[in-house]
């Protein structure tokens, strides 16, 4: 079953919500999820609409999206939470989506963040770079153009 292709009639499987960190990388889920059940570890009870284990209502009854932990021992972990999560936590509502990050995890995902970092502020340079070069290549032949036909009013007048 791939993106955007449904479980069953009513629900869809595969839902996409936006990252909080600036990676430009979508949060897959990837096929062994389908099977998975949300981790246990939560302050509150899970509400699944028409069935659906990835679709979650919080308590102020809105539908919570899917968000990613960046921080110590969750990092890169995903959790379903109240939209107003982290602004105004009256509502309480908190799930975790994934099993509790390995330690190697743990290691490897700070360092994975720094190198799609740096390799993004690469992409952005090399794309500035190219835009300058363009930016020239047309001035150059603009003037080669119009010296050219300069030179053939010349010769013609």
């Amino acid at each position: 079953m791939g993106e955007g292709e449904a479980a069953d009639d009513q629900t869809p499987f595969f839902q996409t919500q936006p990252a909080e960190h600036p990676l430009k990388i979508t949060d897959y889920m990837d096929i062994q999820h389908q099977h998975h059940q949300p981790s246990t570890m939560s302050s509150s009870t899970s509400l699944h609409a028409l069935g659906s284990p990835w679709i979650h209502f919080c308590h102020c009854g809105k539908r919570a999206p899917v968000k990613t932990s960046w921080t110590g021992e969750n990092i890169g972990r995903r959790f379903w939470a109240c939209e107003k999560y982290g602004v105004d936590d009256t509502c309480g509502y908190f799930v975790w989506l994934d099993p509790p990050t390995c330690a190697r995890g743990r290691e490897l995902v700070p360092w994975l963040r720094e190198k799609i970092d740096s390799l993004e502020k690469e992409v952005a340079a090399a794309h500035a770079k190219e835009k300058n070069y363009s930016r020239a290549m047309l001035f150059f032949t603009l003037s080669f153009v119009g010296l050219t036909w300069v030179n053939l009013f010349r010769i013609i007048g």
